[in-house]
């Protein structure tokens, strides 16, 4: 069952990466740009055509990660290409403004639209969450490092049960959790938890402070109650919201430390998907769904090599009335893509070495 969750994973990403890249797609074709070519799966060279539509060539690449689409004109024209290339009114920098950017954004906005339609469905078909009230188990969804929790080998996806001898009642939400807790500020505890059907007891020693004495992020489980379509549509379009603020909320306690915590890669994603895997297909769809949100806010991110970066360049051009230079733009998309695989690969050894125990 591992293998088959991990590779759903491993499809889950690749599908909202490749919903990102068909987002960049249809906005350039909708708004009269060539499209070279777009890699429905993987990057690098092609290694299987399916031949061309409309201009665009479809492939499979040799990397069997992600996707991508290559619209003429986007990089800077060094001269060499022909001339009916380098003035045509399909090349992506001579249309007008307005149409570069719904292309540059159309990614990170076709990934909302995904998540809205998998949060649609998911609320259509299965239900909603019912209130706390009604909750029957405390999920630990996230444990952060060098905290009481980590220490004592808590692990995500655990039920809480019982802190020392006060028993976690789900019904009381958060406020239930805390109390049990602020008892044992700066003693040792044991933390009673059900890991895949069996109950563990945890040694642990709460830390002296006020908040975040556990060191935890909780769901509360609460059996799911069916809704119309109009309240399933309302919670979908809020769904990706109050994902991406609770992300900027927690980006930003990050940045200004007041929280500490690892910052996950490609590996601990599928790891997050995958364990939503095993938990049963709602929990699936529902990350599926928090992904496909996160990477379209991470896309927006106005930092080089990403298209918040491109659109900070549309942006100044829309501001000064004049393109920034080709070469800088370039150039500092360059040194951010490879600042970017840098960070990528810093950040994958780190998710690998929390694998191994």
């Amino acid at each position: 069952m591992t293998f088959v969750t991990i590779l759903a994973a491993i499809v889950a990403l690749c599908v909202v990466i490749i919903i990102h890249e068909f987002g960049h797609y249809i906005a350039a074709v909708w708004t009269g740009m060539k499209v070279d070519r777009f890699s429905v799966f993987g990057i690098g060279p092609p290694i299987v055509r399916f031949g061309t539509w409309r201009g665009t060539e479809f492939v499979i690449s040799a990397i069997p990660f992600g996707a991508y689409v290559q619209i003429r004109g986007m990089e800077a024209d060094d001269g060499s290409s022909p001339p009916e290339d380098r003035a045509t009114s399909a090349n992506f920098r001579d249309k007008p403004l307005l149409s570069r950017i719904v292309v540059i954004a159309g990614g990170p906005i076709a990934n909302y639209i995904g998540a809205m339609a998998l949060f649609f469905g998911l609320y259509a078909i299965a239900g909603m969450p019912g209130p706390v009230e009604t909750a029957y188990a405390v999920e630990i969804t996230a444990v952060v490092e060098d905290t009481a929790a980590a220490a004592a080998g808590v692990k995500e996806g655990d039920l809480l049960l019982a802190i020392g001898d006060a028993a976690v009642d789900p019904a009381k939400g958060k406020d239930g959790v805390v109390t049990a807790s602020q008892t044992y500020r700066g003693k040792d505890v044991v933390l009673t938890v059900e890991r895949d059907g069996e109950r563990l007891e945890l040694p642990a020693t709460l830390p002296d402070k006020d908040e975040g004495v556990l060191g935890i992020s909780m769901d509360f489980l609460a059996p799911r109650e069916p809704v119309g379509m109009g309240e399933a549509a309302r919670a979908a379009l809020l769904g990706p919201i109050v994902v991406s603020k609770m992300q900027l909320v927690g980006l930003y306690d990050l940045v200004t430390a007041k929280t500490t915590g690892p910052v996950s890669g490609p590996v601990a994603i599928v790891g997050h998907i995958k364990d939503a895997a095993d938990r049963g297909m709602p929990k699936f769809i529902e990350m599926t769904a928090i992904i496909s949100t996160l990477l379209g806010l991470f896309n927006l991110l106005p930092l080089p090599a990403l298209d918040g970066g491109r659109l900070a360049f549309l942006f100044y051009e829309g501001i000064a009335r004049r393109r920034a230079s080709p070469r800088v733009e370039e150039m500092v998309h360059g040194y951010g893509m490879v600042a970017l695989l840098g960070l990528i690969l810093f950040v994958t050894i780190g998710d690998v070495r929390r694998l191994i125990p």
